[in-house]
């Protein structure tokens, strides 16, 4: 069962920052105190219940923050995360004007670029709520005000969250400032790349010995693999190979951790935090554009969804021919990832020709491609992996929102990690061991055989986890990013734009800050 978003409730200031806390979850229960005014953090960490949805608030800055900055985080899922890690590497692009693409001329605008602007802010709000919890968490479990076992897991959690917004922090600017404590200097100067990782091991490695393998009910809570996962990449960026092997391997523990049998399930409307899903970011399944809204729903779908159905959107995450064409015969990820025009949506829930005004059950034609008009900026290609839900018809249409979660990291990418830590490490058995089960889950069986090089693994990224939520960090990560590009799209990437420049109102805000080279 998921973390359900209910209600959102602001219950008074911690420290300097707000704490947003998320009330309700699985069940219709609702932590809610109609005096909120004289609330302090002895009060909000008093109680196991209190605690519980003191750290639930953690999560909801992943999620959409009614009362936050404005298309934030919301938008931030879909246009800072989604682009940075899709359009970054250039197989899925906006609607934008090839010629003055800031994807394809790799010129990310330090003003308005929406990964530039959104991704910092937002992980800054959740490493916030982070260390109020954190603190809070440690003095109620020494006190006795929140049950031990239920206090640890609850800081093994948050040690994730904080580590992951680092994560991402670290992989799309590069060194970014390290803000620990509740009274850390905010006018704190960057910390280096390689001290932001190293940090991650030190919150990962804590958190694992605290966090439980699966939960019963609220499925979406970080869990031991999680922190196993986020502990091999922080390695894999330091060059610790080996012990990144060591954390990837840890995931074979798992009572509950597996691949898929079939591609295509992964994704599924009807499979939410499934076995092969680590870490994935919860959605509710209704909403409205009312102002009393509930806000915690996946728009990615009405984005990316044709237009010529949906009546709008259509430009976020637009797949290139380039990534349907990199797909060999006999790969069942392609059409589980990106449809041709002619061809029928792959999962049997969804039925084209069913949607308002539709007299076909494929994506437009060869001869007649479906691009809502715009062919000079649309491919015809449409994505799958966030096209799931039957439900969503679009804009002047009925539903606009869904429900379906955002998998940020999954055990199928995490292999792949494997094979290109044990590489590195000189383990090449292991590491072929492990690029093979990804490619033959890819082929339902066996697929053709290939010998573990580090550009057959880029390969792998690519498709594997196009349209995700995580593929160009591992691309920046390998050191080749730039070869890469070159390769597929046969391009002069930068040296200075595989990462992205500091937030112009961040430099503006703070005079410690140092912009990125050649920004």
């Amino acid at each position: 069962m998921k973390i359900k978003i209910n209600k959102l409730r602001k219950i008074g200031s911690l420290g300097a920052l707000t704490i947003i806390v998320l009330i309700g979850s699985c069940s219709e229960d609702f932590l809610v105190d109609t005096n909120n005014r004289d609330l302090t953090s002895e009060v909000v960490f008093s109680s196991d219940e209190t605690a519980l949805a003191a750290v639930t608030g953690v999560y909801d800055a992943f999620q959409n923050d009614s009362q936050g900055d404005p298309g934030v985080p919301n938008e931030y899922n879909v246009k800072g995360i989604h682009r940075w890690a899709n359009s970054t590497g250039l197989d899925f692009l906006n609607n934008e004007n090839p010629e003055t693409s800031s994807y394809l001329n790799f010129n990310p605008d330090p003003t308005s670029n929406d990964v530039v602007t959104k991704i910092w802010p937002n992980h800054y709000r959740q490493i916030g709520r982070a260390n109020i919890s954190l603190e809070n968490l440690r003095a109620a479990v020494e006190n006795g005000s929140v049950n031990s076992d239920l206090g640890n897991r609850l800081i093994g959690e948050v040690l994730v969250l904080r580590a992951i917004s680092y994560q991402y922090l670290a992989e799309v600017y590069g060194g970014v400032p390290l803000m620990l404590s509740t009274t850390d200097d905010p006018f704190k100067a960057r910390d280096t790349e390689e001290a932001v990782f190293q940090q991650i091991v030190v919150d990962a490695t804590e958190a694992i010995d605290k966090l439980p393998w699966t939960y019963e009910r609220d499925k979406g809570r970080v869990s031991k693999a999680a922190a196993y996962t986020v502990l091999g990449n922080a390695h894999m960026w330091l060059g610790q190979y080996g012990d990144a092997v060591a954390a990837y391997e840890a995931l074979e523990n798992s009572p509950v951790l597996a691949l898929e049998e079939n591609f295509l399930d992964i994704h599924a409307l009807e499979n939410p935090n499934g076995k092969e899903s680590i870490f994935e970011i919860q959605w509710a399944a209704n909403a409205d554009l009312a102002w009393s809204r509930n806000d915690e729903v996946n728009i990615l779908q009405l984005f990316a969804m044709p237009t010529d159905i949906t009546g709008g959107g259509g430009f976020t995450g637009i797949p290139t021919k380039e990534l349907y064409d990199a797909y060999e015969e006999g790969d069942t990820r392609r059409t589980a990832t990106v449809l041709a025009p002619g061809e029928e949506h792959p999962d049997p829930a969804i039925n084209i020709i069913d949607y308002d005004g539709i007299d076909i059950n494929t994506v437009g034609t060869v001869e007649e491609p479906w691009t809502g008009g715009s062919p000079e900026t649309r491919s015809g290609y449409w994505a799958v992996k966030s096209w799931r839900d039957p439900n969503i018809t679009g804009w002047g249409r009925d539903v606009l929102f869904g429900g379906q979660g955002h998998i940020w990291m999954r055990y199928g990418g995490a292999l792949l990690s494997l094979a290109e830590a044990a590489l590195k490490d000189g383990q090449n058995a292991k590491a072929q061991a492990a690029f093979d089960r990804v490619r033959n889950r890819a082929w339902g069986g066996a697929a053709p055989a290939i010998t573990v090089t580090m550009e057959a693994i880029l390969q792998e990224y690519r498709l594997e986890l196009a349209g995700e939520f995580s593929l160009w960090g591992k691309i920046r990560r390998s050191g080749e990013a730039i070869q890469f590009i070159k390769d597929n799209y046969d391009l002069d990437m930068p040296v200075d734009r595989q990462i992205y420049p500091i937030p112009a109102s961040q430099i503006s805000a703070n005079p410690n800050l140092v912009q990125n080279p050649g920004y």
